[in-house]
């Protein structure tokens, strides 16, 4: 009989730590809504890395040779 409350004691000491991180990566997995703007605010897009850099710089740091 003690070896079988020494078993069940270690599933559970085992498994509910997994259950545990199972349940938490499932939580952070689901998309949030999205958040409520005030009127007349227009959510902005993503951009791509390289649309994000200023005019005459590339994604690489290098500047672009102007062309006249």
């Amino acid at each position: 009989m003690d070896v079988l409350h020494a078993t069940w004691f270690w599933v559970v000491i085992i498994v509910a730590p997994a259950l545990a991180v199972v349940g938490t990566l499932a939580r952070l997995a689901r998309r949030e809504p999205p958040i409520k703007l005030p009127p007349g605010v227009r959510a902005q897009a993503w951009d791509d890395e390289e649309e994000d850099a200023p005019s005459g710089e590339t994604g690489n740091g290098d500047r672009e040779v102007a062309k006249h």
